[in-house]
Order: C-alpha cells, then sequence, then structure tokens
C-alpha cells in the first residue's frame, strides 16, 4: 500500500487556519481610573506608542514582533506609575484576534497591576467601529472617552484623539473646546504644576512614510502654544524618535513600538531642527518621564533591531514653567 506524502507547507496552511478558528479568550482588562489621582510610588510614569504587529499585508517591512516583548517586558520591570499608549495599539481595530495578540503581548504591565490609558490612533478605527468596542472592554476606566485627564501629582497629562477625519465635525469641536477649556483651567489651578499633552499623529516629522499633519497644527498646537503650564505634546504615529521646540514648547514624537519607518535625512528633511538626532532608522523604544527639581525629567529607553535589553539611550529635561496663576 502507498503511503501519501503531506506536504509541509499544507501542515503549515492547516495549522494556521485551525489556530484561526481556535475560540478567543474574553478580553483581558487594564488596571486604572480617571476619578482618582494616580499613586506617586515610583515617581515615573511611562509612554509608548504603536504597539501593532508587522501586517501580513506590509510584507516589505521589517517584523517588530520580538522587539516588542522585550519593549514591554522592560516598560513592566520599570514600575512606572501608569502607562500611556497613545494609539495605534493593534493593526486592525476590527479584529477580535489582534486584540487578543494585544492581551497577551501587554500581559506583563497587565499583570503587574500597572494603571494603562490609551488613546485612539488611526488603526483603531480600522475595519469599521468596532475598534472602540474592543478597546472599551479592555480599559472600561475610560467610560468610552476618546479625551480626557488624568491626575498625576502636580501634573496633568491630557489625552485627545487626533482622528479628525473619524470624529463628526460636532464630536472635533467639542474635543478641542473641551481641550482649550482644560489647559485655561489647569493655568489657573495653583496645585497644578505642569500639562503634558497625548495625541496620536504629530504636527511635525521628517517621517519619508508620512507627513505633518495640518489639522494637529491648526487646532492642537495653538492652545498648547497659548498655555503656560503645557509643557509638550506627545505623540507617536511615525515609527521612529523625533523631538522638535517651537515656541518654547517640546514636540516629542514616540512611536517606538511600531514596525521601524525611516527619517528623512540631509536636504531632504522638512525640518532640520531635530534635537533627537540620530539615523535614518533609531531604536525600539518608550519614554520614562519624572518629575525633578529642575522640570520633567524625560528618558528615552532604546532598543535596537534585534537586540535583547531595552536601555537609556537619550535623556532631557523639560523646564518648570516659571509662573502661575490665570493667564
Amino acid at each position: 500500500m502507498s503511503r501519501r506524502v503531506v506536504p509541509v507547507a499544507l501542515l503549515a496552511a492547516a495549522s494556521a487556519l485551525l489556530a484561526a478558528c481556535a475560540p478567543l479568550p474574553a478580553p483581558r482588562r487594564f488596571a486604572g481610573s480617571l476619578d482618582v489621582p494616580l499613586p506617586t510610588t515610583s515617581g515615573r510614569i511611562a509612554v509608548i506608542a504603536d504597539l501593532q504587529r508587522t501586517s501580513y499585508l506590509e510584507f516589505w517591512r521589517e517584523s517588530n514582533d520580538p522587539e516588542r516583548a522585550v519593549l514591554v517586558q522592560a516598560l513592566a520591570a520599570a514600575r512606572p506609575d501608569a502607562v500611556f499608549v497613545i494609539g495605534d495599539l493593534v493593526f486592525d481595530g476590527g479584529s477580535a484576534r489582534h486584540w487578543a495578540d494585544l492581551d497577551a503581548l501587554m500581559a506583563p504591565v497587565r499583570d503587574a497591576g500597572i494603571p494603562v490609558f490609551a488613546a485612539f490612533g488611526n488603526h483603531e478605527y480600522w475595519g469599521g467601529r468596532g475598534g472602540a468596542r474592543h478597546l472599551s472592554a479592555r480599559f472600561p476606566h475610560l467610560g468610552g472617552r476618546h479625551w480626557y485627564e488624568v491626575a498625576y501629582g502636580p501634573i496633568r497629562v491630557v489625552v485627545l484623539d487626533s482622528n479628525i477625519d473619524e470624529l463628526t465635525p460636532a464630536a472635533w469641536d467639542a474635543q478641542i473646546r473641551w481641550y482649550d477649556g482644560a489647559l485655561r483651567r489647569l493655568d489657573a489651578d495653583p496645585s497644578v504644576r505642569a500639562a503634558l499633552v497625548l495625541a496620536h499623529h504629530p504636527p511635525y516629522t521628517n517621517s519619508t512614510v508620512t507627513g505633518d499633519e495640518p489639522h494637529v497644527q491648526r487646532h492642537i498646537v495653538p492652545p498648547l502654544l497659548r498655555s503656560r503650564k503645557a509643557l509638550a505634546l506627545i505623540s507617536g504615529h511615525v515609527h521612529n524618535h523625533e523631538r522638535f521646540q517651537r515656541g518654547g514648547k517640546l514636540f516629542i514624537v514616540a512611536g517606538g513600538g511600531g514596525p521601524r519607518a525611516a527619517l528623512a535625512q540631509g536636504a531632504a528633511r522638512r525640518h532640520p531642527d531635530d534635537l533627537a538626532r540620530g539615523a535614518a532608522l533609531r531604536p525600539f523604544h518608550f519614554l520614562l518621564i519624572a518629575p525633578a527639581p529642575e522640570g520633567l525629567a524625560v528618558e528615552v529607553h532604546g532598543l535596537p533591531k534585534g537586540g535583547r535589553e531595552a536601555a537609556a539611550l537619550d535623556h532631557f529635561v523639560i523646564p518648570w514653567p516659571a509662573r502661575y496663576g490665570p493667564r
């Protein structure tokens, strides 16, 4: 009797199909609250963006699975008082399986009980509107909000949804009114020393994949420039690290979790004043931010491609504002 040899490729395809059809575990919730100020146990918070894995649809891009895992483990080991993920948590916001992958990836942070807060990126809107449902299932403490404020000692973190094309005009206008009013209120509050603004899309970048975001420049930057206590806008979307200073404010790009995208070099740069400096492809990274006597101390913890351990690769201080009281 003859024996049939099943091709290895066919077995692999069948295995992948069975895995895709397997039931998914229930969503895992992250700790957090908008009603209670964050504890100041470790004295620092963390910011990371673009944790989506490299899609098979983007076969030309480098894989980032090993690096994402190392970054998240390093993030958990740093024991920050909170983690802010500023958009693109998954590749396809409508895919339950992609969100289940995020649950597995973020297990070290979640299991450590570290509060986690999320901003909407453009990928959360992919695959229909299911992304909002999947995000809410994991971050019930946000109460479905797309913009909100978190208290951390004398610091306030203002989180925005910068997806102007996904929000209705009325919702976008409501958000910007809330945002401008929040910064005015914080300027007038003597208990608040400084504020940080987080949003997915950057107003300025030298990315070769995407460009400056005019709607962020028009609507999100001006209230920041008018505010005395708002010190910086931190964004993702660009899978790289950049830092610009405009009007006395810092504009930090920290899309360090995603598959890296090159920055323009030399005369091709739109903005030659990148304070971060470095090669076209910079390390995967996250930020650790801590109040210090002179201001907010920011450490960029980076991981080279193929690296096995994240380490501090940049450090800078955002000075405290000089004055307080109503503007």
